[in-house]
């Protein structure tokens, strides 16, 4: 996914990447989360000349990892850059076979330090040049591998290092799509995918839990019954909005449109609050399930531990609700990835 069908890629309607990660999610989240940041890293690859793309993308075996902060150095040289870096968050890297990452590229007379005028590029490294560094311990996602990664005086050719205005090599629908509206649509349905998941559960062990003589059982609560059906119609009105915005720009894009901000903030909004009622209605099922929730043999303690962690990305983070509220109300969105 996210690359063109040249390379055996999926250059169909966005949609059903969508449904993808969240069938992914509602099984393993940490699977879910590497193959999204893998689709990120293919699509960074538009960027390319064609025989770059081929020669970075033509194995179907490879893995790809990525980081878009800019916590790297790169130094101009003869033919290329020097690059130098400690990146954090850097999932599936242990995977990977090439990596693309973003960093300040410092020359005379430009910007030292990260701010107005600073010359971010992203750039393409095998993974003989990189050194994974064992940071990874936590609780959600911990499936993703998402140690740091440190590069030392790495060269890297000219035809390696593109930037978000560079041209697109090859033009399709997919590829005119904007990555970052559409990258935070991936997680928020991965979010929905952890939540039926939740819920898928919550309504197994009631129907399990069924101790005669005993009343109430876990069934009989009101509160679980009204937990149950409320996450059932989130989940049905989240994915059906998620969908329906991101459907809309596959169809601009395929007319070779410009998308318009309230098209993209239709995609921000619907992803940002999929996302967010996603973690409250897991919390909420965490709660009314008792002590099973305690328990890792049951998929609802995961649950809440992965759901938390999918919302920590700054993808999710509220400033892209306000950046969708400025377009909705006459102003310009100010970020940097709104449009990109």
């Amino acid at each position: 996914m996210g690359l063109p069908k040249s390379l055996g890629g999926w250059q169909g309607n966005p949609v059903e990447t969508l449904k993808v990660y969240e069938t992914l999610a509602s099984a393993e989240a940490s699977v879910a989360w590497i193959v999204w940041n893998n689709h990120l890293a293919c699509t960074f690859g538009r960027f390319l000349d064609e025989p770059s793309m081929q020669e970075i993308y033509s194995d179907p075996s490879h893995v790809y990892a990525n980081s878009a902060r800019p916590e790297g150095i790169a130094k101009q040289t003869a033919g290329g850059y020097t690059v130098s870096g400690q990146w954090t968050l850097v999932s599936g890297c242990e995977l990977a076979d090439w990596f693309v990452l973003r960093c300040l590229v410092v020359s005379e007379g430009s910007p030292t330090t990260l701010g107005p005028g600073a010359n971010l590029k992203l750039f393409f490294i095998p993974k003989k040049d990189v050194e994974v560094i064992d940071t990874w311990h936590v609780g959600g996602l911990n499936g993703t591998g998402s140690h740091d990664i440190v590069i030392k005086d790495a060269f890297v050719q000219e035809r390696y290092a593109v930037d978000f205005d560079s041209p697109v090599a090859i033009d399709n629908a997919y590829s005119r799509l904007p990555i970052g509206c559409i990258n935070a649509a991936g997680c928020a349905a991965m979010a929905l995918g952890v939540l039926k998941a939740a819920t898928d559960e919550l309504i197994q062990i009631c129907l399990e839990k069924v101790t005669p003589g005993k009343s109430p059982d876990l069934r009989d609560r009101a509160a679980v019954q009204a937990t149950i059906a409320k996450s059932k119609t989130l989940l049905a009105s989240r994915r059906a909005q998620l969908h329906n915005s991101v459907e809309v720009l596959w169809n601009e894009a395929q007319q070779q449109n410009a998308f318009t901000d309230i098209q993209l903030a239709d995609v921000w909004a619907a992803a940002c609050e999929a996302a967010r009622e996603a973690r409250a209605m897991v919390s909420e099922i965490y709660a009314v399930a008792g002590t099973v929730s305690l328990y890792k043999k049951h998929r609802i303690e995961r649950a809440h531990r992965d759901i938390h962690a999918i919302l920590q990305h700054g993808i999710m983070q509220p400033h892209w609700m306000e950046q969708a509220g400025m377009a909705y109300v006459g102003l310009t969105p100010n970020a940097a990835m709104f449009r990109v």
